[in-house]
């Protein structure tokens, strides 16, 4: 039998990835409640070269009385000090989600969105309510055991047999019972339009009125949230991967989001068509024959899944199964971040037509799931995933309708979903579904318009195919928003961060620097094909850098390293959304 050789060079090659590139992560433990939280911030040194503060705001803004939530905090610092005319302020971050921990964010990719945006701003990053050292946390499972027990069996994949849909449909109504009795008070605070306040009380604290901001993914939802409620506190606003946000609100299931996944597909086919057997080791001479190789190695899966064991690390899963649901989901995943994870996901198919499922497998959430078991030992008291505990209160609680469901009800929806693309057997179970049962509303709810001229015109960016976001979406949201700019970068991923390109880099780089959109139309080049040999890439995807500026001969490796960096961290965080 094989063992999880596979497994761990997957791993090897994704940390090799990002430690290659120096990602700023700091190990040292730091003690978070150690900090006073106060309306006024106060900030202490922490990470080494960090500043770390906690921010109380109120649980409910519609209820103060409600008791009171303090936002975790972390600041990359400025060159500049507040009082010279280099200093531009601060600029607030969102790494998608709902869930994703803001603080983490700028901990690990600090280093490169300062090399993109320059040394005039505060880099800030903070955890969302019921995130990370965000306190009170949203701890719907006991222990982590119990978030095992519950997460092990839930279908990643409705369509692996006759009772997938249904069973991760039952699975969503427990999860909302188990929140009602051990979480309500919290699951209901931490809707999408009272962390939009925190941003703008954040602000204030911070001595701007006018907010700065970039968002990728769910933080797209939480950016255009903000515009619309605050449109004359609109500072320079990125929103980037942008979801429909009226279909978060108002859409009784959102179909949009798989506008485009397949032709992500075709997309990365083609190009492993195009860079030839010597690159892409799942290569035949068109699109339709490379997808009918996925396409077997992972059916064979159906008849023949592969155990996988792992006899040389002691820290690592000991066993696990390779299956069609985990490989289908491995797939799904990787089409996330394809320059980064598109050669990995070929590798793999390739070593699964040899027998070796450790690949494809380390590529799926059920991989990234297993590492809670490493936490059961000893391990007691709340605790939080992350997954469809901090998905389903979000993404259920914003909506403006009663998005509850019958099981038909549910499954006519997939239907629905599945006639865009295949990979609704993976989204749908871990994204619209849990409102099918969902009992809890936000108390702090936004019901405006998202048609708005904001104080500051706002960028919005998109790839030409991103599995979940649709540039269509971006359009979609820049027609209300007055005087948005949508830039196009040509590239296919999840968010612009998923390829490097240059050209995007210069532009986020002049619009927080100057203020400057670029022209309506704008098509960004990316500097690289997804499968390729290494150092053949173009320096700047078809922009002239002027020499003088050195920075700017840095800017496509800090967006190589931002694009391999969150597609690492992604893997730390289980919500499809980010």
């Amino acid at each position: 039998m094989r063992t999880a050789t596979g497994l761990l060079v997957l791993s090897a090659t994704l940390l090799g990835a990002a430690s290659a590139r120096q990602l700023a992560r700091r190990d040292a433990p730091f003690d978070w409640s150690s900090l006073n939280s106060s309306a006024n911030l106060s900030w202490t040194p922490c990470y080494d070269a960090f500043q770390c503060a906690r921010f109380t705001v109120p649980l409910q803004y519609s209820n103060t009385s409600a008791g009171e939530s303090q936002i975790a905090l972390i600041m990359s610092p400025s060159n500049f000090s507040t009082g010279d005319p280099n200093y531009l302020g601060s600029i607030l971050f969102n790494p998608g989600g709902p869930g994703g921990s803001g603080v983490q964010y700028i901990l690990e990719m600090g280093p490169y969105f300062r090399a993109i945006i320059g040394p005039q701003y505060d880099l800030v990053g903070f955890d969302p309510r019921g995130v990370g050292a965000t306190t009170p946390p949203l701890s719907v499972f006991a222990s982590a055991a119990e978030a095992l027990q519950f997460y092990a069996t839930y279908p990643l994949n409705v369509n692996d047999s006759v009772s997938s849909l249904a069973r991760a449909y039952v699975q969503g109504g427990i999860l909302g019972n188990l929140t009602v009795d051990r979480a309500k008070d919290v699951a209901e605070s931490v809707g999408t339009a009272a962390v939009a306040t925190d941003m703008l009380q954040i602000s204030r604290a911070l001595g701007q009125e006018k907010v700065n901001y970039w968002g990728v993914s769910y933080g797209s939802i939480l950016g255009a949230t903000f515009a619309a409620m605050f449109p004359q506190n609109v500072g320079r606003l990125i929103i980037d991967g942008v979801s429909d946000s009226h279909q978060w609100y108002f859409g009784t299931q959102d179909t949009s989001s798989m506008l485009d996944t397949d032709g992500v597909v075709a997309s990365i086919y083609a190009a492993c068509v195009a860079a030839g057997p010597s690159l892409c080791p799942i290569w035949e001479n068109s699109t339709a024959l490379v997808d009918a190789r996925v396409d077997r190695a992972l059916n064979a899966l159906r008849v023949a899944p592969q155990p996988i064991f792992n006899d040389t690390d002691p820290a690592a899963t000991t066993f696990a199964v390779a299956d069609y649901a985990a490989a289908f989901d491995g797939l799904f995943e990787s089409i996330y971040f394809p320059y980064s994870e598109g050669p990995v996901a070929a590798a793999a198919i390739a070593a699964l037509e040899q027998g070796d499922g450790s690949l494809v497998y380390g590529l799926s959430t059920e991989a990234g799931l297993t590492a809670i078991s490493q936490d059961c030992t000893g391990s007691s008291g709340p605790f939080g995933v992350g997954f469809l505990d901090i998905v389903a209160p979000v993404l259920c609680g914003d909506a403006l309708i009663d998005r509850r469901r019958s099981l038909a009800q549910a499954r006519e929806d997939y239907a629905a979903m599945r006639n865009l693309s295949v990979f609704a057997d993976v989204w749908y179970p871990t994204s619209i579904e849990a409102c099918a049962t969902w009992p809890i509303q936000a108390k702090d709810i936004f019901n405006g318009s998202f048609q708005t001229n904001t104080s500051t015109p706002i960028l919005l960016i998109g790839n030409t195919f991103d599995p979940v976001t649709p540039i269509q979406s971006a359009r979609n949201m820049s027609a209300g928003f007055g005087g948005s700019v949508v830039l196009q970068q040509n590239s296919t991923g999840h968010t612009s961060l998923s390829g490097f390109s240059t050209c995007t880099a210069l532009a986020i780089r002049e619009y927080f620097q100057n203020g400057t959109l670029p022209a309506a139309g704008t098509v960004c080049q990316p500097d690289t094909a997804i499968f390729e040999a290494p150092n053949n890439s173009s320096a700047s995807g078809g922009v002239t850098i002027s020499l003088r500026d050195e920075a700017a001969l840095g800017l496509r490796e800090a967006k190589r390293a931002l694009g391999d960096g969150t597609a690492f961290l992604k893997r730390t965080w289980f919500p499809r959304w980010a």
